[in-house]
């Protein structure tokens, strides 16, 4: 059936390390990692690298998102070759030691990158990879794990590449936005800004021309923009004066189903 996921259900879930904005998580990993702000789950994301960091820019900006889990999993398998085919399957727990020497050619794990849960409970598994790493079979088969572990519990599978996540504004719209998340406002002009907004919109530069200021106008804007108490469209045009802005809530989007979907990047989730 269906698991019911919640980030503090994880067992494999990483503490957050006391450090500064980039730190090594595993000594054997090479490099430093990426934080990301996440404000869903009150902490940073670690990222290795500006690929799943641009991931996380997304999870983190997207007003359907409830809750993201780095590194959720620790996934034991074993996997047969039968011809043409890989028999994956998926162990309960990691094998002995011994049995693991013994059979050490055919069991392994892969970790996935990303667990995501919407507002509506629906859990999406995500791996991020290169592009140019996907024809790589020990790649394929760490794939094939996931795909098959994600279906045993009802969630769908996506494979991101560069392709999917840094080409069009998403990312740079949520990233300039990101600045301006904790921004410390006047309440008052805030809740004006918010009444000026009608639920059919209203363009961006006529909010601006509103205001005494137009740039204190801008920084109040993004700032309601980044915590969704007013809302607009990011996927497709960079933010500028001609964007138009809704209420909080009127507009509203998540990445896997109008921003990815379309791309082909489901590897074989199931229907749910």
């Amino acid at each position: 059936g269906r698991v019911n996921w919640q980030a503090e259900d994880v067992d494999q879930v990483r503490e957050l390390l006391p450090c500064p904005n980039t730190y090594r998580l595993r000594r054997r990993t090479p490099g430093s990692f990426v934080l990301v702000s996440c404000p869903q789950i009150g902490r940073a994301l670690k990222c290795q690298g500006q690929l799943e960091a641009a991931a996380a820019v997304i999870f983190a900006g997207c007003p359907e998102i409830q809750s993201v889990c780095e590194q959720p999993v620790k996934i034991w398998y074993s996997w047969r070759e039968t011809g043409s085919e890989l028999d994956i399957q998926i162990l309960k727990s990691p094998p002995q030691r011994e049995r693991r020497r013994r059979a050490s050619k055919n069991v392994s794990y892969v970790v996935p990158d990303f667990l995501v849960k919407l507002t509506n409970g629906r859990s999406y598994l995500v791996e991020v990879k290169p592009s140019r790493r996907l024809e790589d079979q020990i790649v394929k088969r760490k794939l094939s794990a996931s795909r098959t572990y994600a279906a045993k519990n009802g969630w769908p599978f996506y494979v991101l590449t560069e392709q999917h996540l840094l080409r069009g504004t998403l990312v740079r719209n949520l990233r300039l936005l990101a600045r301006y998340r904790h921004l410390q406002a006047d309440p008052h002009e805030l809740a004006t800004l918010e009444l000026r907004v009608p639920q059919d919109g209203r363009k961006l530069t006529d909010l601006l021309n509103a205001g005494a200021s137009g740039a204190q106008v801008r920084v109040c804007l993004f700032h309601l923009l980044a915590i969704h108490r007013l809302s607009f469209d990011p996927r497709s045009l960079p933010l500028d004066k001609e964007t138009m802005i809704y209420p909080g809530g009127a507009f509203t989007w998540n990445p896997f189903d109008s921003v990815w979907a379309p791309n082909g990047c489901s590897t074989g989730g199931p229907s749910v």
